[in-house]
């Protein structure tokens, strides 16, 4: 089947959400749930976007889940509570479903401006947007258009809005190129640019130690690789975690003894990867995920740092000795740095450069300014938007 070639708003193509959605007829878009001016987003959108986070979010998810929290499905976990910083309980059902609910918000807005910078998307866009749902059809009910209805109904939409859908990725990728890019009322200046990796990346250099598992070596002390390429680990016994731990601290000693980084460097550090950034390692707020990632702890620990600076830390199989650098003036446009300021788009299934990859958060960042400003004028449907929740909807895994 061939994809249709209109990019997706990064950010909102994190969300995994194609828009639409009916519970009506074969040829209708449903019941407005949210509206601003001309600009609606209905009902059935709505139980799309939950129904398709759902199935990715419990794909990526599930069994980590089931294993975290010792319940018997991905279902269970909706009921669960957690504690709001206010102290109140809410359920993970409604905070995901409020999440869900602020990004149908988010495309509202953007909808509204398409029509009123009065763009447009191209004949050849839409030709591709045809082809591509005529692929499904034919993939899924052998090109018959009643058969796919059949099946789309059983996830609470139709073909309609399916194609509906497609047009509004298209208008929001459309939008965004046009406020941002070359020669755009938006377009991004090379201070902006700048203030924004001044505001996101910390830059460090680290001393890396294995704790409890190590790569494996060969008799020639080169590391073993398994059939597709892979550095192979081994897990270290409780003496050799321990003669970790007392060089790491030896490290540090050193360290706190006058001896320079670059030294104790070349000494302790048993990752040779990482010495291989010549500029140090940059890390960004937009790169990390959870706070129990290795990359968020190292992040998070870098910011209360101030540069110069080193301490140790702890992650789930390393220790690291880490020093806080300065950042440099245009880090993300030298080639050495390339690894750090790459990013994936897999609308388009290729890497972005910095400059292109920032597009999406001044994007949304507008739009939010945006919402604000028209707030009042949007119209919500209460009675509608309490009807679903992420928990009553069935997964779509599909489309």
């Amino acid at each position: 089947m061939k994809k249709f070639s209109g990019r997706l708003t990064s950010m909102l193509l994190a969300l995994c959400m194609l828009l639409s959605i009916s519970l009506c007829s074969c040829n209708s878009t449903g019941e407005a749930m949210l509206k601003l001016g001309k600009t609606e987003i209905s009902e059935n959108m709505f139980v799309f976007w939950l129904s398709r986070y759902k199935a990715q979010f419990e794909y990526a998810y599930g069994s980590a889940l089931q294993e975290a929290y010792g319940v018997s499905s991905s279902d269970d976990f909706w009921k669960l509570t957690y504690t709001e910083g206010n102290g109140t309980d809410e359920t993970y059902d409604s905070r995901f479903t409020d999440y869900i609910y602020q990004n149908a918000m988010t495309y509202l807005v953007a909808l509204y401006l398409f029509d009123e910078y009065g763009l447009s998307i191209s004949k050849d866009e839409k030709e591709s947007i045809d082809e591509y749902i005529d692929g499904m059809i034919e993939d899924y009910a052998s090109g018959s258009e009643n058969e796919f209805n059949v099946i789309l109904a059983e996830y609470g939409f139709n073909l309609a809005t399916l194609r509906a859908c497609y047009e509004t990725d298209a208008k929001i990728s459309a939008l965004q190129d046009y406020l941002f890019g070359k020669g755009g009322p938006e377009e991004i200046s090379s201070a902006d640019l700048e203030a924004y990796y001044e505001k996101t990346y910390v830059r460090m250099e680290q001393i890396c130690i294995f704790l409890d598992e190590c790569p494996e070596k060969a008799d020639d002390g080169t590391y073993i690789t398994d059939s597709e390429g892979q550095i192979s680990y081994r897990e270290m016994s409780v003496a050799e975690t321990e003669a970790a731990r007392a060089k790491a601290n030896e490290a540090l000693t050193k360290l706190n003894n006058g001896e320079s980084f670059s030294t104790v460097l070349a000494q302790y550090n048993e990752n040779t990867e990482s010495t291989s950034y010549t500029n140090g390692i940059y890390l960004s707020s937009d790169t990390v995920y959870s706070s129990g990632d290795d990359a968020t702890t190292l992040y998070e620990t870098l910011l209360d740092m101030n540069a110069g600076e080193y301490k140790l830390v702890e992650l789930e199989h390393t220790l690291h000795i880490i020093r806080k650098l300065e950042l440099d003036s245009g880090a993300y446009s030298k080639t050495a740095n390339a690894d750090f300021f790459s990013f994936y788009d897999s609308s388009i299934g290729e890497y972005v450069s910095f400059s292109e990859y920032v597009k999406t958060p001044f994007f949304l960042s507008f739009i939010e300014e945006k919402q604000k400003e028209l707030n009042e004028q949007i119209k919500i449907d209460s009675e509608v938007k309490e009807k679903h929740t992420i928990a009553s909807v069935k997964a779509n895994p599909y489309f």
